[in-house]
């Protein structure tokens, strides 16, 4: 009797022991390999529930203790309970390229001070400045002590530092990181130096240059467009264009970041990675509804709980026919969509060239707007979470020509159309500046007022109806045209019931009403200053 062979499984499904590999989604043992990532991770898709999932060991072999990671050479951030951000797969700091004992000593005491207190790029980014210093002393003073690390030795790195390819940008990155660390180690007595080895006059001077700001005919065709891109990827052009986000903080935006105050006006809370910190800003009602429409697509496409507010395309790609996956979006895979978008449908600048979009481009342009529109600057520092007044005032650079007088602090009362004093209420905590923002920044200029709609609204529907609209704003630099308009409307009334013209009458009496409401308001106003 001859043995027939046994039929061979299918070689592109693979089955193997569930504690070795399983679908993070359903935790099913058969799926079918895909393509490797760019880490070099292989990806699988789910033969039971369809999705996709990478198996990366190290991904889950870690456990928080702080104290014994920070004894180690080699840090792993998740060990330390700390999130590397969006770049999620560069998780490591290491000590090991620090030649001199003392000097990775003061480094690891330096970077852990600094990873409590900002981000972990921003960790990363210092320790690679010690690095650049390490190196430098180990060519040029390879026995050198910390008593001997005097400012000779200083501008000597400084000279050496000049003749590198390095960029301006880079080499004063890399000046002011060390300075920190020379200074905190001074402060800490973790090193035996002096004060004030690096000063102001080290740094390269840069060349001012404007912000990378979109054009407003470059803006003006990417939002002709914006249908071709898939839902979920326009909703974040629209939250970017509004709010200047960085990218990582719109991709980690939390289902909860809306609030609203007691008078009905929504601000939006968002966690700033660089920074470490939360900020809040007031918000258009329509990026509301743009942020709720996203909130009931990500519940009604994905049948498990999701922690952010945007995902990821299903298998990644830039694909116009978008599938969510409960995984964050790669600010790559954004930018693809942009330019993909760019370059279908011809987006370009004055001179012809085709646009290549940054997503920080957003938070530029939403900081050169608000120069351009007289917004003082403390109150977009104040808007974009900046640290210092330094990191804005880069903005005042662009048209200093169309900077306005101070806005509110002439104005004096700011009124509604039935004449009530428009004033802030707090949510939460002590944001009256925010409030001065939702009140005069959003506004749109009027010929008698000001528009409490923002600029992303796409106009009133409407003819003239800013005396019935309750986004209505005016102060008492207006109150002559109200007079004015009030007179014409008491003229249109009359002739408008001699004619028998019911409709015409109703609509202008409450104009009229409207009207004196204002007119008594600012008048009395007027009186009490």
């Amino acid at each position: 009797m001859t043995l027939q062979p046994k039929r061979p499984l299918p070689p592109t499904i693979v089955q193997t022991n569930k504690e070795e590999i399983v679908c993070h989604h359903c935790e099913s043992n058969k799926f079918v390999k895909k393509r490797k990532s760019k880490q070099g991770h292989q990806i699988y898709i789910c033969k039971s529930c369809g999705r996709h999932f990478t198996h990366n060991p190290d991904k889950t072999d870690f456990v928080i203790n702080p104290e014994t990671e920070y004894k180690k050479d080699v840090w792993d951030c998740r060990n330390l309970g700390i999130s590397p951000g969006v770049g999620k797969y560069n998780y490591r700091l290491t000590f090991l390229n620090i030649s001199q004992p003392w000097l990775m000593e003061a480094a690891k005491r330096y970077i852990k001070f600094t990873l409590s207190t900002l981000s972990f790029s921003s960790g990363s980014e210092k320790l690679l400045a010690i690095k650049r210093l390490s190196r430098f002393l180990a060519d040029s003073y390879p026995n050198i002590s910390p008593p001997e690390l005097d400012r000779s030795v200083i501008i000597d790195f400084l000279a050496h530092f000049a003749g590198t390819k390095l960029s301006i940008s880079t080499r004063c990155h890399t000046i002011g990181g060390i300075r920190g660390f020379l200074e905190m180690s001074y402060q800490n007595e973790w090193l035996e130096v002096s004060r004030y080895l690096i000063r102001d006059e080290d740094f390269p001077k840069i060349p001012k240059s404007l912000p990378r700001y979109i054009p407003e005919d470059v803006m003006q065709q990417l939002n002709a467009h914006l249908e071709h891109l898939p839902e979920p990827v326009m909703r974040m052009v629209l939250v970017l264009q509004e709010c200047g986000m960085r990218i990582s903080e719109l991709l980690h935006l939390k289902p909860d970041c809306l609030l609203q105050d007691k008078a009905g006006d929504w601000f939006m809370r968002y966690y700033q990675f660089k920074m470490k910190k939360e900020i809040t800003i007031p918000i258009s009602r329509e990026i509301v509804q743009v942020i709720q429409e996203q909130l009931r697509y990500i519940k009604e496409n994905l049948n498990i709980k999701f922690e952010y507010v945007f995902s990821s395309n299903e298998g990644g790609g830039w694909k116009v026919d978008f599938k969510p996956a409960p995984e964050v979006m790669s600010r790559e895979a954004f930018s693809r969509y942009l330019n993909k978008l760019a370059e279908s449908h011809n987006i370009c600048d004055a001179s012809g060239n085709q646009w290549h979009f940054l997503p920080h481009q957003f938070r530029h342009t939403v900081g050169t707007r608000m120069i351009n529109n007289g917004v003082p600057q403390h109150i977009i520092q104040r808007y974009l979470g900046h640290e210092s007044p330094n990191m804005t005032a880069v903005y005042a650079h662009i048209h200093d020509q169309t900077m306005k007088e101070e806005i509110a602090k002439y104005q004096g009362k700011i009124i509604n159309i039935s004449g009530q004093v428009v004033e802030p209420i707090n949510i939460e905590a002590d944001i009256a500046d925010l409030q001065w923002f939702k009140k005069n920044i959003h506004a749109q200029a009027l010929p008698n007022g000001s528009c409490a709609l923002p600029s992303i609204s796409q106009g009133c529907p409407h003819s003239n109806a800013c005396l019935t609209c309750t986004h209505f704003r005016t102060t008492s630099e207006y109150l002559a045209e109200h007079k004015q308009q009030l007179l014409q409307t008491n003229q249109i009334i009359q002739k408008a019931e001699a004619n028998g013209w019911v409709r015409q009458v109703e609509m202008n009496q409450k104009v009229k009403t409207n009207l004196e409401n204002i007119i008594s308001t600012l008048e009395a106003d007027s009186n009490d200053g």
